[in-house]
């Protein structure tokens, strides 16, 4: 045992200096390609969650109404898929944003679909009453969506094209200039 700790110890700084190495150079190469870290890990892993470029990742829920939605429901017009939870700070400062893109929505010829993630109903319902939600609302309470689009914590938003390609990414709070970005990526016709 005490060879084995002996070879553990010495073998910790170089693991460490490899993992610092490893991380450096996805930096590195994020900033050469235009993407974050997170999206380049994403697309690096072996079962990888959306990338920009890749088909979305079908799913099915029901929504707070108890109907049923799919990815495939929004098929034929671009997609603003906003994962969200009612406990999240970010999540509720960009809700009036996210409001105002579904509002727009059927004049610029795309959907908007809101996804709570690690909510309940009940939390999701208060809150959906609350902040005024006008857009459908998925339930995503067993965590499916949630691992498979590899969302670490509330907020993202998918812009999702209307062929069901993902065309933007947007880990963290959105910005109306990104969402525009990401409306524009996504064939949206954004008027300004």
């Amino acid at each position: 045992m005490k060879i084995v700790n002996l070879a553990l110890a010495r073998c910790r700084p170089l693991a460490s200096i490899l993992i610092s190495l490893a991380l450096a150079g996805v930096t590195v190469i994020a900033a050469e390609s235009n993407l974050s870290a997170a999206q380049l890990i994403q697309q690096a892993s072996p079962n990888p969650g959306p990338a920009v470029s890749r088909s979305a990742i079908a799913f099915s829920l029901q929504t707070l109404d108890g109907k049923a939605v799919a990815l495939e429901t929004f098929r034929g017009k671009p997609l603003v898929l906003n994962s969200f939870a009612s406990w999240c700070d970010p999540c509720r400062d960009e809700m009036p944003l996210i409001n105002e893109l579904a509002s727009a929505a059927t004049r610029d010829g795309y959907n908007v679909l809101g996804i709570a993630v690690e909510d309940t109903r009940a939390a999701i319902t208060e809150f959906s009453k609350e902040a005024k939600l006008v857009f459908p609302i998925a339930l995503d309470l067993n965590n499916t969506v949630k691992r498979a689009y590899r969302i670490f914590g509330p907020p993202a938003t998918f812009f999702i094209d209307g062929q069901g390609m993902v065309r933007d990414i947007v880990l963290g709070p959105i910005t109306r200039e990104r969402a525009v970005e990401g409306l524009k990526k996504s064939g949206a016709m954004v008027q300004n």
